[in-house]
């Protein structure tokens, strides 16, 4: 070897030595050595543990071979969060649960939010869990078309996106069953059978115009008195709701299972259970009068733990209640009805939109005739606010012009209102990343006196990124 290789190991050796002496170190550093995590020497692939080697020998060595992992570097954030605000079930103050495209508009009450006495100021730890889709959206189409007696093959939707890809097995126009998947987000589908309601029954109702008697279609779904109901009794749903979301791979018991029931439905609805929390995936099935499942809907995800992070307390968590970045979607315990919104749109498409009125027998309905023209109507004055808009006179046969420009009215100042927080439940919170992908994080749920609740993701800052705050105009959401 040569005369420079032999004095690097000379020096090598004496660093390594007792002569060489060590620094001395502090008390506390050595106190603290036990819960430290020793940094990794990662030498192209293989681990190298280096004992009594001094500050300089290591740096000789690393040059070109070693990499020196600093394990108390920042991490980077598990996910950026979605540039909207989560979908949470409490109204909040003037910028809570609000999307920031939308946060223009709000309940003109301003919450201001201070921690009670006995709200707890210590910190935790919680899990965080990711919502990741399993599978193919063919697979689980072809898997859920066996389990509801689907026929047809796998197409895309006519509203089919690259953003919002969307499949479907079976006619979408209503006619007969179908099922539908969208690959995004938990892969959530739908299935639906009209058919599973007695059919409308439809009769020509006639009426008198003008120019003679005209007839219209009315069709009304009957209805079923509750005593020749053949829809499943409460326990009965419970365990046939329990057994079908198990068998598409959702683990259920039956107790957790709540149903509701109507005329129209009975309705059965059971929450993902992650850790021990009810969370805000929800899957229903309902059934008929018929004894017939009419529609049901689930997701499509497996849930991969990423492990434990560091939480606030309670107390910290109250300064992130006016902070729509921070809210994520509670459980059942938390929320209100949301999935009867679903009951709702599915009842109204096997009923029939009956918003708009027919003409009632006897009414005489007046045409309209293209030919007529429109009277010149003499100007007014200006519009004073609140006032209607000034209608322009026109030309016989032209439309009137009107002319909206009125005065913007005053805004009413907000009405300010404190409340004070005096406990928390700990809970997981349903968040959506800037992918479009879901996710679980640790928050709190905070229960305001009106009745609602606030829910606040716990996580210190920093696990997930969050998007930037929102600063444009507050416009007042009025009452009637």
């Amino acid at each position: 070897m040569s005369d420079n290789t032999d004095n690097l190991t000379d020096r090598l050796r004496r660093s390594a030595g007792t002569d060489a002496g060590a620094p001395d170190l502090s008390p506390d550093l050595v106190a603290s050595a036990a819960g430290r995590r020793a940094p990794r020497l990662v030498n192209h692939g293989r681990t190298t543990r280096l004992a009594s080697a001094s500050l300089a020998a290591v740096a000789a060595v690393a040059v070109g071979s070693l990499v020196i992992v600093n394990p108390f570097a920042p991490r980077a954030p598990l996910f950026t969060a979605a540039a909207g605000a989560q979908s949470v079930a409490a109204p909040g103050g003037a910028q809570s649960a609000l999307a920031a495209e939308d946060a223009k508009m709000a309940i003109w009450i301003n919450y201001e939010y201070v921690a009670g006495a006995d709200l707890g100021t210590d910190g935790g730890s919680g899990g965080v869990y990711e919502l990741r889709r399993i599978g193919s959206p063919e697979q689980v189409l072809a898997d859920l078309a066996e389990q509801f007696g689907v026929d047809g093959d796998v197409a895309e939707s006519s509203y089919f996106d690259p953003a919002y890809p969307t499949y479907v097995v079976g006619p979408e126009d209503g006619t007969a069953p179908a099922i539908t998947v969208t690959w995004t987000g938990t892969g959530n589908w739908w299935f639906n059978d009209p058919s599973a309601y007695p059919p409308a029954v439809c009769e020509l109702v006639s009426y008198e115009t003008e120019t003679g008697t005209e007839e219209y279609e009315e069709c009304v779904t009957p209805e079923i008195p509750a005593s020749e109901s053949l829809a499943p009794s409460e326990a009965e749903a419970k365990a046939l709701a329990a057994e079908l979301f198990s068998e598409l791979g959702l683990d259920v018991d039956a107790d957790d299972v709540r149903v509701s029931a109507d005329l129209w439905q009975t309705m059965a609805t059971v929450n993902l259970v992650v850790d021990g929390f009810a969370t805000a995936i929800d899957y229903s099935v309902a059934w008929s009068p018929l004894g017939e499942i009419a529609w049901a809907y689930g997701h499509s995800i497996e849930v991969i733990d990423r492990g434990d992070f560091d939480t606030v307390s309670p107390t910290a968590a109250i300064d992130r209640l006016n902070d729509w970045r921070w809210f994520g979607a509670g459980g059942p315990d938390y929320q209100g009805g949301m999935a009867y919104l679903a009951a709702d749109a599915a009842r109204s498409s096997v009923a029939g939109d009956e918003s708009e009125s027919s003409p009632t027998e006897g009414e005489v309905v007046e045409p309209v005739d293209p030919t007529d023209t429109v009277e010149p109507v003499e100007p007014t004055e200006p519009a004073e606010p609140g006032e209607e808009p000034v209608v322009e006179p026109t030309e016989p046969g032209e439309e009137p012009i009107i002319d909206h420009t009125v005065e913007p009215m005053p805004l009413p100042e907000p009405e300010t209102v404190t409340v004070t927080v005096e406990s928390s439940e700990p809970t997981l919170l349903l968040m959506w990343d800037a992918d479009g992908n879901a996710w679980l994080v640790p928050g709190y749920a905070m229960q305001h006196p009106d009745g609602f609740w606030n829910t606040i993701v716990s996580l210190i800052e920093g696990i997930i990124e969050l998007p930037a705050p929102f600063e444009g105009e507050i416009v007042p959401l009025l009452e009637d």
